[in-house]
Order: structure tokens, then sequence, then C-alpha cells
């Protein structure tokens, strides 16, 4: 297999990803279309479900039938198609969006969005493979780095353009134009994927049904520690991971907020993911995708708090730097759980780990749709505090996990 060839194609489709993802950001740019539409914050929780929960919710279905196949690209392809469809199709909606009720038309961003994460889903589980497949325990240190660090670049460059997007043209004429380029872009990515060279996966259980995978959960997860506690690390993590949509909502209560100032967010949430990779890239060579996991976890912990704490002070600006610290997280947390769930399985269960992880990644797909209601009733504060706690205590979950770092130390 030509590992230089594939580390080019996984690099070149990451670059012009991150440049379409920024046009249509789950936690900046969709909840600012949604809330500017007349929606709420239950609409946004429903919204962030979609975008965080459908994906991993809908993993264990396309790893059953994934499982099965030796060679994946095809799939990987018609995933990234798929995407490219939903996005074009929220741009042409936004045609008639005055011919829309502001129910109707928020009910058809979330079909076109569930579109997008289930291809989404489909897509990773074969990504996720081929990537085990294309290197080796080095090699990903240095993928996942590049590949976060090269993304960082194509989230900024793409922030400042969605920046002056967003806040010189018209609502809702401003996200047509974003979401129109964002389809764009993926086609261009995807030829990142045609280049890729696939070697066969060594298949050494078949499964008949999805029935015939769920069946097997419970002994795979006893069989594998590692599994049992990524799973619920994940969870914890994904309490406080899925509030940063909701932050955009918890500014608006108390300051006024525009299309300029939601572009402000996304552009100070990306200089902390590019920024940060810096240091990251320096840390997973030591600590390896176990250490940031930890880092990931520290980092999302403090967000809630933080975000109570600026806004005591009564300054919008200062809300820059929980963007910023966000962005920082995401990118921590992002290396780290890709990274995690191939160190610890094989080329005979990744995909079927991936379906596995995700299928009971059960915070990150129930929480967002009961959190607007939550917070409606309950405030800001208590929930914060609450989720901030919960959050920080995997820390213990994580130390358990014995990964290659473990094994090299001792």
């Amino acid at each position: 297999m030509n590992i230089n060839r594939n580390f080019a194609g996984f690099i070149w489709h990451a670059f012009w990803l991150a440049l379409a993802e920024t046009f249509a950001e789950k936690n900046t740019v969709l909840p600012g279309l949604i809330l500017l539409a007349g929606g709420t914050q239950t609409d946004v929780g429903i919204l962030t479900s979609i975008m965080i929960g459908v994906p991993l919710f809908s993993q264990i279905i396309f790893a059953s039938y994934l499982t099965n196949k030796p060679l994946k690209k095809k799939f990987l392809l018609g995933g990234i198609f798929l995407r490219a469809s939903a996005f074009a199709g929220v741009a042409f909606s936004i045609f008639y969006f005055d011919s829309f009720t502001t129910s109707w038309f928020i009910l058809i961003i979330f079909i076109w969005m569930t579109l997008f994460a289930l291809s989404g889903a489909f897509a990773g589980v074969s990504y996720t493979d081929i990537v085990g497949k294309s290197f080796d325990n080095a090699g990903r240190k240095k993928f996942f780095v590049t590949h976060q660090f090269l993304s960082g670049i194509g989230i900024l460059i793409s922030a400042v353009i969605v920046k002056e997007i967003l806040a010189g043209i018209e609502y809702p004429q401003n996200y047509q134009a974003a979401f129109f380029t964002a389809s764009g872009l993926l086609f261009l990515a995807s030829i990142g994927f045609m280049i890729l060279k696939e070697k066969p996966s060594d298949i050494t259980v078949r499964y008949k049904s999805i029935f015939a995978v769920i069946r097997i959960i419970p002994a795979e997860i006893k069989a594998s520690a590692n599994l049992k506690y990524f799973i619920l690390t994940t969870n914890l993590i994904g309490l406080t991971a899925i509030l940063i949509p909701f932050y955009v909502g918890f500014i608006k209560q108390s300051n006024h907020l525009d299309e300029g100032n939601i572009g402000t967010f996304l552009l100070f949430q990306i200089i902390g993911m590019i920024t940060s990779n810096l240091l990251w890239h320096k840390l997973v060579k030591i600590f390896s995708f176990k250490g940031m996991l930890r880092t990931a976890i520290v980092l999302l912990s403090m967000l809630p708090v933080l975000a109570l704490l600026v806004d005591s002070f009564n300054s919008l600006n200062l809300f820059y730097i929980l963007f910023f610290l966000a962005g920082s997280a995401i990118s921590a947390q992002k290396i780290a759980q890709e990274g995690v769930i191939i160190e610890i399985s094989n080329e005979a269960n990744r995909p079927l780990y991936t379906g596995i992880y995700g299928t009971l990644n059960l915070s990150s797909v129930l929480l967002p749709l009961l959190l607007g209601l939550i917070l409606d009733s309950t405030g800001y504060t208590i929930v914060f505090i609450l989720l901030s706690v919960t959050t920080i205590s995997a820390l213990r979950l994580a130390n358990k996990m014995v990964c290659p770092v473990d094994l090299e130390k001792s």
C-alpha cells in the first residue's frame, strides 16, 4: 500500500472538509440560522442532537453492514457526496424562505441536516477503518495531529470568509451563500478519497444482520475493558461538549447578538483550534491519545463554569475567550477520540467497535433534546455546574484504560 499517497489523500480531504463545514458550523453558524429565523433553545437542542447524536447512534446500523465489506472506499465516497447534497438542499430551501412559516422552515433544515448526519455516519465507519489500515501507531500520531493542524488552517481561512458573508449580506441570503459554498467545497474534498489505495480488511467474523451485531454488543464490552471505559468516558465528556452550541443562546439572553457577533465567535473558536494544535503536537508525542483524552476532559469541564464567570462581568467581548478555549477543547477531543478508538481496536473489529462506541454514546444523542427544555425551566447556573462536575469525574475512568503508551512505559 502507498502510505504517502493515502496520507496525502486524507490530508487533502481534511483541508477542504474543514473549509466546507465552517460555512455550516454546528456550534455557531447553524444555531444562528435557527435563532435568527425565530427558533428557540429547544430547536437548537433538536438540531444539536441531529448533528452530534444521529451520526453516533446510527453507526451501529452502518457498522453491521460495513463490517462484512473488505473494501470500503466506495461507501466513503457515497457518504461525502450525500453530505454535499444536503448542504445544497439547505441553500435551495432558503430560496423559498419567505414562503415558509418559521416552524416549517426549521423543520426543513432539520430534514436536510438529518441527511447530512446520517451520510456522515455512513462515511465515518469506512473512514475510521481505512485510516486504521493505512498507518501504524507512529504514523497515526503524525496523521491525526497533521490532520487537525491543517484542518485548523482551512477553518481559519473559511472563518474569515464566513464572518464577512454573515455580516455583509442580508439574512437569509448570507446563509444561502454559505451553504452553496459548503456544498461545492465538499465535492472538492472528495478528490482526496478518490486517490486512496485501500487494502482489503481481514474479516474473521461475518454478521447476517444488525440484530446479530446488537446481540454480541454486551459480550464485546465485557471482553474489552478498554472499550467499556472508553464508552463511559466519552459519555461523560459529551455532557459538556454538547453544551457548546447552547452558549450562543446563553449569551443572547443578556446581550444583543447579530450575525457579526456570531461570525466573530466562530473566528475565535477556530483560532483556538489552530493555536492549541501546536501544543497538542507535542503532548500527543509524549502522552499519546490517552493523554489527549485527559486534556479534553479538563478543558471541556472548565467551559460551563467559565461561561458563568464571564457572564457576571456583563461584557460581550469576554465571551470571545470562551470560544477560543472551546476551539481548543474541540481540537483535543477530536484528536483523542479518533486516536483512542483506533488504538483499542484491530483490523477485524474496528468497524464494530466504532459502531458500538457511537450507539452507546447516549449523552450526545439524548441530552441535546432535553437541554432546551431543562435550561428554560431550571436556568443555566445549576445545569452548567452540574455537567461540569460530572465531566471532570471522567478522568478516573480514562486512567483505567490501557493504551499503547501504557504498554511502552511498562
